[in-house]
Parts: structure tokens; C-alpha cells; sequence
């Protein structure tokens, strides 16, 4: 083969790694295509065929494990007979992430971006890991390592700095998350993540209203994305519920988040969680459950991801498949997950938070704060955001008050409040009828006060 053909076969490879990086960054809905159109225009490139086995291990599906494992060998295969240092580590990557070790896969990654700080798809794909991992501290140490180095005018700044909003959001770093944030999206108009960042930011420091005009003045964005589309609808739900505006929510479950009925672990998280909340609330949510639940059981044995199994386990039990949870916690508890990566958090938060949620859905309240209290401080371990975890922090918090741990619950809910500057509807009723029941009435004003703060908020 001519020198000529071979540039302009690598340039054609390094244009499609282009459009899929970009597309990945953006979480875009044309990645698949994309990623299939950089194999197919260079179906011996090591490093197409690396990006896919990782990619295909972050969608967490027991069925893509064989074909992870399977791409990343052919990846290593494709390796030039003396790859560069980086060339190998990216390979290596690809195959500890497809057979479970996901730590090493991060240090291999990181390796990579050492010796390229450029290399964006490279740093996305760490940061994503981490997500998946829990590691905040990591998140942040990352992102901010790679910027340091990273070029100033870089085309993916843009989305870099939202990658590092996001890592600050998660570590408490508010204020300058939502600054950060805010200059990524006017730096790159794409960047979903960044978008996101600046959500959780209002979500976590009780700031609805802002949260609901960022949201709603840039829903264009939402259209070139994948199923991370619903999840930003999902956090305009959430404002809406602080709102007490239930038929807003209800409306944004059936038509923009639970509008695909998938099976991806995402999107049944997104609807787990929102209808988990709006039962708290006292809402009827009809058959809702039904069908997450008919998704969750087809998902029995998958246990890729704790996650996941958890978002599984408050569909089976809102659809009240008991046998079927029962037989998803046992799992939790005396199986080792398919992921090597994942024993930990199964072993110190999920077999834990597993039983606690069936024993509250039984009525069992005080087990179930005996079993969720003990792994409060590990739920990190799962993966997944500090405002997706807070659905299993409101059950901790419910168990509490149904069985009169009246202090707990209070020391709980008043920090909640003034963490989110005192606006958090969740905690201000719940405190609410904490005081009134402590300055309660005797006799027949006894038995109205109750009544009153029995009634579902709407």
C-alpha cells in the first residue's frame, strides 16, 4: 500500500475518532452509529475496537460481557508489534474494564492521559468509570490533573470543564461548580454533562426555581441526546415535586422519561426513584410500576452493577413481586456480582440497603432502619450521584420516623434543611409534623392534628 493511501486512511480513522469522541462527549444519540462507522472504515484499529468494549461495559448488561471481553482480545491483537507505552495501556484499559477489574482499567486510562493530556476520549472514559465507582475524590482529582495540562484551546474544553463541574458538584464544591458549569455551556453549547452539573448544584442547595428556568430554557439541548435526555428531565420532576406540582410530574414520567419504555439500568433508575419519591408523598401512581418491574425481573441476573440491582429492587417492590425481590437481595447477599470491582459495594452497602428496603416495604420500619443505617455511610460505594442516592436516604429517613426514632430522624432532617438553605419541602413536613406531634393536643384537637398532617402533600 502506498505512503499516499496510508495518510488518507488515517486521516479518514482519526476523522471518525473525531465525530465519535465529540458524540461521546455530548452524549450524543449518535455515538452507536459512530463508534460502528470508526470500525468499519478501520476494522484493525486497536484502539476503535478498545473504545468499544468499554463502552459496551459501561452499559452494565450481563448479555455485552462475552462480546466486551471478545472485542477487547481483538483490540490487543491489533496492537502494532511495538506499541508506544499509552498504546498498550489504552488496550489493557479495554480488557481489565470487560473482565471486571474497573480500578485497574481507571489506572490504565490514567496512564493514557498522562502521556496525553489531549486525549479526551480517554479522560471522558475515566470520569465515567469513577461515576460508576462512587469516587468523587477521584472524579475531581482526575479532571482537574488532566485540565492542568490539557491545551487552552483544545476544541473539547468545553466539555472538560463540564466533566470538572460535575466532579466539584459531587465533592461539595457548589458555588464553584455552578460558576464552572455555567462557562462550560457557554463554552460549548452540546455539553449535556455541564448542563447537569449546574441541575445538581440547584437540586442539592434547595433552589427550585432556579432549577426549573435552567432546565426549561435550554430543553433544545435535550434533543441531540441519548437516554441522558430523560435523566435531565428527570431533574426538572424532582423541582417540580419540591413544588408540590404533581401533575407536573406525573405528566414528565409518561412523556419524556418513561416515554421509551428501555431496560437500560438508567432510565429504570430515573423512574424507579421518581415514582420511590412519589410515594413518600402519598401519590397513586397507578400501573406505573408494572412495567419497570416486568424490565427489573428480566434483569434478575445481571449483577453488573449494585446500582442497578437497587433501582431493580424498588421496581419489583413498588409492582409488590415479593419472591422476586426476596430472590434479588439474596443475590446481593451470598453472590459475588459479575464484576470483581462491584464486591465491595455489594458486601458493605448493598445486601445491606437491600434488606432494609424490603423490610420497609413490609411495614417493618424498624429493621429496615437497622439494615439502612449501617451502610449510610458506605452508599456512596454504589455509583450513581449523591441526588440519585438520596432516594435510599429518604427511605433511611422514613424508617426513622414510622418507628418513632424520633431524634435520628430530626437530627437527620435538620441538617438536610440547612444544607439546601432551608428550602426542602421533604424535610421542612417532615420536621413540621415532628414538632407537632411534640406540642400535640390532648383529646379531639389531638386527633384533628393528626389528621391534618396525615393528608399527602400535592
Amino acid at each position: 500500500m502506498s505512503g499516499i493511501r496510508q495518510i488518507e486512511m488515517r486521516g479518514e480513522s482519526l476523522s471518525c475518532e473525531r465525530a465519535l469522541t465529540q458524540a461521546f462527549l455530548a452524549h450524543g444519540r449518535e455515538t452507536p452509529a459512530l463508534l460502528q462507522q470508526w470500525l468499519d472504515n478501520e476494522p484493525a484499529s486497536w484502539r476503535a475496537h478498545a473504545t468499544k468494549a468499554m463502552m459496551l461495559t459501561l452499559l452494565a448488561k450481563r448479555e455485552l460481557r462475552a462480546p466486551a471481553q471478545d472485542i477487547s482480545a481483538q483490540a490487543v491483537d491489533l496492537l502494532p508489534p511495538c506499541p508506544s507505552a499509552a498504546e498498550r495501556a489504552f488496550v489493557e484499559a479495554a480488557s481489565a474494564a470487560a473482565h471486571g477489574a474497573w480500578w485497574a482499567a481507571i489506572d490504565q486510562l490514567e496512564a493514557v492521559i498522562r502521556d496525553n493530556p489531549a486525549d479526551t476520549l480517554a479522560i471522558k472514559l475515566s470520569h465515567a468509570f469513577r461515576f460508576m465507582l462512587g469516587d468523587k475524590p477521584g472524579m475531581l482529582r482526575s479532571i482537574e490533573r488532566a485540565l492542568r495540562a490539557l491545551p487552552e484551546d483544545h476544541p473539547d474544553a468545553g466539555f472538560m470543564l463540564g466533566c470538572h463541574a460535575f466532579a466539584l458538584e459531587e465533592n461539595g464544591q457548589y458555588a464553584t461548580a455552578e460558576r464552572v458549569g455555567r462557562r462550560a455551556v457557554a463554552m460549548e453549547a452540546r455539553d449535556a454533562w455541564g448542563l447537569h452539573a449546574v441541575s445538581h448544584v440547584h437540586e442539592m442547595t434547595g433552589r427550585v426555581e432556579d432549577g426549573i428556568r435552567w432546565i426549561e430554557g435550554r430543553d433544545h439541548v435535550f434533543g441531540a441526546c441519548n437516554n441522558f435526555g430523560g435523566h435531565l428531565f428527570w431533574h426538572l420532576a424532582l423541582f417540580k415535586l419540591e413544588k408540590g406540582q404533581i401533575g407536573d410530574v406525573l405528566a414528565l414520567y409518561d412523556e419524556k422519561i418513561r416515554s421509551e419504555k428501555t431496560d437500560d439500568f438508567r432510565d429504570i433508575a430515573n423512574a424507579a426513584s421518581l415514582l420511590s419519591r412519589l410515594g413518600h408523598e402519598g401519590v397513586d401512581v397507578g400501573s406505573r410500576w408494572e412495567e419497570l418491574a416486568d424490565k427489573a425481573e428480566a434483569r434478575l441476573d445481571d449483577r453488573s452493577l449494585v446500582f442497578a440491582d437497587l433501582h431493580y429492587l424498588l421496581a419489583l417492590l413498588g409492582a409488590g413481586r415479593q419472591e422476586a425481590a426476596a430472590r434479588l437481595a439474596d443475590s446481593l447477599a451470598g453472590t459475588a456480582p459479575a464484576h470483581a470491582s462491584q464486591g465491595l459495594a455489594a458486601r458493605q452497602a448493598g445486601r445491606l440497603v437491600a434488606r432494609g428496603l424490603i423490610a420497609f416495604r413490609n411495614g417493618r420500619t424498624g429493621e429496615a432502619l437497622d439494615h439502612l443505617l449501617p451502610a449510610r455511610a458506605s452508599l456512596v460505594l454504589i455509583g450513581g450521584s449523591d441526588a440519585q442516592r438520596d432516594v435510599f436516604e429518604q427511605v433511611l429517613i422514613e424508617s426513622a420516623l414510622r418507628s418513632g426514632e424520633s431524634q435520628l430522624a430530626r437530627s437527620i432532617l435538620s441538617k438536610r434543611l440547612a444544607e439546601r438553605g432551608g428550602q426542602n419541602r421533604f424535610a421542612s413536613e417532615r420536621l413540621g409534623r415532628l414538632m407537632q406531634a411534640e406540642t400535640r393536643p390532648r383529646g379531639i384537637l389531638a386527633v384533628a392534628a393528626a389528621l391534618a398532617f396525615a393528608q399527602p402533600a400535592h
